[in-house]
């Protein structure tokens, strides 16, 4: 789910004025609820009385946005050993033997830019013990030697799978040259050589920083009621001591290049019939620009009208041959340290990819960028579709429990608290003098990294002319930034 999306779920997080100290606040959405322990833990309760389930998960602010170019993938190694034994349980197996006990079907972790998080599914009537699972995993890991050893690598395999994979050799590429001051940041695969030199040592450093109360998040929803979960997070968690602060490394530049990037790829995932472009810039930081993420969205609203101008200027270019208005795209991205706007179309190949490809990209940094401050993108009558839009997707956003929750936990590590709480409201107050100035801010005279993505088989035909139109070659020994250190 892109992050336009993932933002929508805020727009139900408004507190209530009047503080409840005695039991979890009942938030905007309907049958969500939050508070927060003495320690700083969040918890966020979803009520949804469908089904005899609930989903509990366990997330932690951190990710590849915490890594520098020496921890690279650590903190993706530390989420794999949360299932290796605990205080509790002492092994994998006693570890699936616990979760099998519960009824657990499936279960799992990921780690993203901004968040680590571990969640499964249990019956209603096993919450607690779920609370208590997640409990002992983040909090007392074991980290023995051989389990240690056996999934350093495990991960360093995922690691040379991403090696060969189109899409992560891609964005490999993608962080290399738009993020250049700390690619790392947002590659949670890191390198195989950190990974295999990982120590016990520095996981603990790792708990000790970022797995905190004041750091983290319970979500529970479901089949569940919210003041029984509030007393069992609080007997559970009550005694997960906090840190003074935790660290965080303010963003990066946001002006990378000091012309327009040109890049072309042979993609395998692209077919001969097919020009695929992308054109790619740094968009606000919610750490630094949180006031400029409010216009961001809406014009990536805007965006998607079907018969909005943006589409119409691109489709009534006949040399583009775009079959339909779903194929153009673009979004804005928000993250906590590496925000990036897009823009994308697909394009009929007729044998003249490298022409296609300059022309789609001089009529999107002129007529285009011109396009997106003026009325016919975003006027008042425009903004209200676009408000109403938002309304509409509130309604499906709580369809489920688990699939809100998901997302309430990724704005969550994105933009903290107080940022999602605000996030309807300030939609709601955007104009389009606020469109127009994200425009003028992230887009106007910005230079940006364009990438031309063909099958291997154009790209080999066409080599000579991108390479004499100025187009680097993104290949899979040139994409990833720790291969040239």
């Amino acid at each position: 789910m892109n992050q336009k999306n993932r933002l929508r779920v805020a727009a139900f997080l408004v507190l209530l004025a009047v503080s409840l100290p005695a039991a979890a606040k009942k938030l905007a959405a309907p049958g969500l609820y939050h508070d927060t322990l003495d320690n700083g833990l969040q918890l966020f309760v979803m009520e949804n009385h469908a089904a005899p389930l609930a989903f509990v998960m366990l997330t932690v602010r951190t990710g590849a946005v915490s890594q520098t170019s020496e921890t690279a993938g650590l903190f993706h190694l530390y989420e794999h050993m949360m299932f290796k034994g605990n205080a509790k349980y002492p092994d994998q197996a006693a570890t699936t033997a616990a979760l099998n006990g519960m009824g657990v079907g499936d279960w799992n972790g990921f780690t993203s830019v901004d968040a680590v998080s571990y969640y499964f599914t249990v019956p209603a009537g096993q919450v607690r013990g779920g609370l208590e699972f997640w409990s002992y995993a983040v909090r007392t890991p074991l980290m023995e030697a051989q389990e240690f050893a056996n999934e350093k690598e495990v991960v360093v395999s995922e690691i040379a799978a991403n090696e060969v994979n189109p899409g992560r050799i891609f964005l490999a590429a993608l962080n290399k040259h738009l993020f250049a001051a700390s690619p790392w940041r947002r590659d949670s695969s890191g390198t195989t050589a950190i990974v295999r030199g990982a120590t016990v040592a520095q996981m603990r450093d790792i708990q000790r920083t970022y797995y905190v109360p004041n750091n983290a998040a319970v979500f529970v929803g479901g089949d569940v009621r919210h003041d029984d979960v509030l007393k069992m997070v609080r007997e559970i968690y009550g005694g997960w001591e906090k840190t003074d602060a935790v660290p965080f490394e303010q963003p990066p530049t946001k002006t990378p290049f000091r012309q327009t990037r040109k890049f072309v790829y042979g993609d395998a995932r692209t077919g001969d019939r097919f020009v695929q472009v992308g054109y790619y810039l740094r968009g606000p930081d919610v750490a630094t620009d949180a006031a400029d993420t409010y216009g961001a969205d809406m014009w990536g609203q805007l965006l998607h009208k079907p018969d909005g101008a943006f589409k119409s200027l691109l489709l009534a270019d006949e040399t583009l041959s775009v079959p339909d208005p779903d194929y153009v795209g673009g979004y804005y991205a928000t993250e906590r340290a590496s925000g990036m706007v897009s823009l994308s179309s697909v394009m009929l190949n007729d044998g003249d990819a490298v022409q296609k490809a300059e022309q789609w990209l001089s009529l999107v940094q002129g007529q285009g960028t011109a396009l997106f401050k003026s009325d016919a993108f975003a006027d008042e009558r425009l903004l209200r579709e676009a408000k109403n839009q938002l309304d509409d997707a509130d309604a499906y956003a709580v369809e489920t429990a688990e699939g809100f929750l998901r997302a309430l936990s990724s704005v969550w590590a994105s933009g903290g608290l107080a940022y999602y709480l605000s996030y309807d409201k300030n939609m709601r107050n955007v104009t389009a003098a606020d469109v127009r100035a994200f425009v003028e801010k992230y887009i106007e005279g910005k230079f940006g990294m364009f990438v031309v993505f063909v099958s291997p088989a154009v790209y080999e035909q066409h080599r000579a002319e991108f390479a004499a139109a100025g187009y680097e070659t993104i290949t899979a020994d040139n994409a990833f930034w720790w291969k040239e250190q």
